[in-house]
């Protein structure tokens, strides 16, 4: 008898364990854990999961990561297998330009455009311009992050060096309590509005701290510079105490994948993400801000759109 029993538990354990080598993990890689991409990758992970994922033993689940750079990084070396990713990212890897000249990661493919990110600035109330950073300190976001990356491209834009002030690396609720706490002269938070972390902070009528609306010519200079950083207007009363609008700048960004991402399981995502996002607004508000019908740019990417996607987007016609 005590022999029938210890073959039936060696049986039930080797039947959970052949369950689980035949199930297929999917690791969404995302961004700091206060900003925009993670909770977006959080609220897809779910929706996978509960649409397909569960049913045909498949676990989708999202992680948080210092940003779009590291996020390549991620691809490259297998550690994930999608990835949320501001547009230049995804472009200068492709066609191994910029900073990764000579680097070249021909295997990245596009699944479907997101929201765009915000690019909102704040600054000490003695500072006007951004040119009045210099000999000031200033968080440029997290080291092997898109935000370091826009930060950077800014400034240089502006003829402004890292030697021109004092940088400080860190992610979007860090950044904004050094700024609360007067740690800081400045920071750039990239994220679509209303942005959580700017808005609370912005919540005191007594602040040390203000946001900074760029000049014409700034935005100008910046856009002619770097075309992907483009203008955006923050409409008055985003935020509390803010009553008027700001001029700022913005990005675009993808979700993405490698080639090594089977054509099923790309299209499933493309497939479930644009049918679900009154799903997806629900855990996420800026799934709102998405629309199938006006995504004729992404088309005109040029980085490759995964097989699986581009089987989708011709099933629902938006794709010739």
């Amino acid at each position: 008898m005590k022999k029938i029993l210890v073959i039936l538990m060696i049986l039930i354990i080797l039947s959970f364990n052949i369950s689980i080598f035949a199930k297929e993990f999917y690791t969404i890689t995302t961004a700091t854990s206060t900003g925009n991409f993670y909770a977006a990758g959080i609220a897809l992970a779910q929706l996978c999961n509960e649409k397909f994922g569960r049913d045909q033993d498949m676990d989708f689940s999202a992680i948080s990561s210092s940003g779009s750079v590291e996020n390549l990084d991620l691809l490259r070396n297998k550690e994930a297998e999608i990835a949320f990713m501001q547009n230049n990212i995804v472009l200068w890897s492709s066609k191994g330009i910029r900073k990764y000249e000579g680097n070249k990661f021909e295997k990245i493919r596009m699944i479907l455009p997101l929201f765009d990110s915000t690019y909102h600035l704040l600054v000490k109330n003695d500072i006007n311009s951004l040119s009045e950073i210099k000999g000031r300190t200033f968080v440029v976001g997290r080291a092997g992050s898109g935000t370091e990356t826009s930060s950077k491209a800014i400034f240089a834009a502006l003829g402004i060096t890292y030697d021109d002030f004092k940088q400080e690396y860190l992610g979007h609720g860090e950044a904004t309590d050094a700024l609360r706490n007067g740690l800081v002269d400045g920071i750039l938070v990239t994220a679509s509005y209303p942005a959580s972390a700017i808005a609370d902070i912005m919540i005191s009528p007594s602040r040390g701290y203000k946001f900074l609306s760029l000049s014409d010519e700034e935005i100008s200079k910046i856009n002619e510079a770097e075309p992907w950083i483009m203008p955006l207007t923050i409409p008055a009363n985003t935020y509390m105490n803010q009553p008027e609008p700001i001029m700022a700048l913005r990005h675009s960004a993808f979700l993405v994948a490698t080639d090594d991402l089977t054509d099923e399981v790309a299209y499933k995502i493309a497939k479930t993400t644009w049918e679900n996002l009154d799903w997806l607004k629900d855990s996420y508000i800026q799934y709102s801000r998405m629309d199938i019908t006006g995504i004729d740019g992404f088309f005109k990417y040029p980085v490759p759109i995964h097989p699986g996607a581009i089987e989708y987007y011709k099933e629902v016609s938006v794709y010739k």
